[in-house]
């Protein structure tokens, strides 16, 4: 369990509270109402989240990106869906959610520090309406007008095309959309195509490091890590173990600041592989 200890230590010392609780939670002796407690700390009245629970998004006021972050750390602690947290977030995506279906920033977002590449974001867009509505989905939360607000944006704006490239950000919609088991005519098309993805980007040796092989992997049970060869599976995880830094933490190739996030989703995938 060095692995482990070593982590702790790194987010013991940089990590921010709620990445603390979430290592806690996953990894030590914490309780998922921690997790929920620091998250709650982040969640406007509105019901979505702000105050750079996305780093990258410094603004108070409620994002889409921010939010999806949100969710996503619910997911992986389970917490229920009928949770006051979540119930909350739920009415803050169907009241501001756009009538092309996606989400956007208010313009209190952008009279904050926003990082470049938000600065200029193009709406509506797949990210993150697609993300939030496949988020939603694994809840079984969600109205039939927002879904079906989403369902006419996938329709008019997604293409096959976007899995055929080495950009990650292009695939994040289709790996979220779907990453809940439900109904849609094109859902094996798009995630059979995220499956050849990740085996054409091992090969190809486009992914910066193995946390974002393992991103839209997410488990052994997911629709791609049921498919992946074994020994691709094996030599990402060899390399994820290996990225472990002597700090204890996992790099990103983004801001320091994303670095505990990073460690923190590296043990999950570990440990999920039955590596730790």
């Amino acid at each position: 369990m060095e692995i482990i200890e070593q982590a702790g230590a790194f987010i013991a010392r940089h990590g921010r509270a709620i990445d603390q609780a979430r290592f806690a939670y996953h990894f030590s002796t914490g309780d998922r109402d921690d997790v929920v407690a620091s998250l709650q700390t982040y969640q406007n009245e509105d019901g979505g989240f702000g105050h750079g629970l996305e780093p990258d998004i410094t603004a108070p006021a409620s994002n889409p990106f921010a939010t999806e972050l949100g969710l996503t750390y619910c997911v992986q602690a389970e917490v229920p869906p009928d949770h006051p947290l979540i119930r909350r977030t739920e009415a803050y995506l169907e009241q501001s959610q756009d009538d092309d279906g996606g989400w956007r920033f208010t313009p209190e977002v952008y009279a904050h520090p926003l990082a470049p590449w938000f600065q200029g974001w193009e709406w509506p867009n797949l990210n993150p309406a697609c993300t939030l509505g496949g988020l939603l989905r694994t809840y079984k939360l969600g109205s039939p007008q927002l879904h079906s607000k989403i369902e006419q944006l996938f329709s008019e704006r997604a293409t096959v095309t976007d899995l055929t490239g080495d950009d990650f950000y292009a695939v994040r919609p289709y790996a979220y959309y779907f990453m809940a088991d439900w109904q849609h005519p094109q859902r094996e098309l798009y995630l059979s195509g995220l499956l050849w993805w990740h085996i054409r980007g091992h090969f190809n040796n486009s992914f910066s490091d193995a946390s974002h092989f393992f991103a839209y992997v997410r488990s052994p049970d997911s629709y791609v890590g049921r498919r992946l060869p074994a020994h691709i599976i094996a030599a990402q995880l060899d390399r994820l173990e290996n990225e472990q830094q002597p700090d204890g933490g996992w790099p990103s190739p983004y801001a320091v600041h994303w670095r505990s996030p990073f460690t923190i989703d590296s043990l999950l995938m570990l440990r999920a592989f039955g590596r730790i």
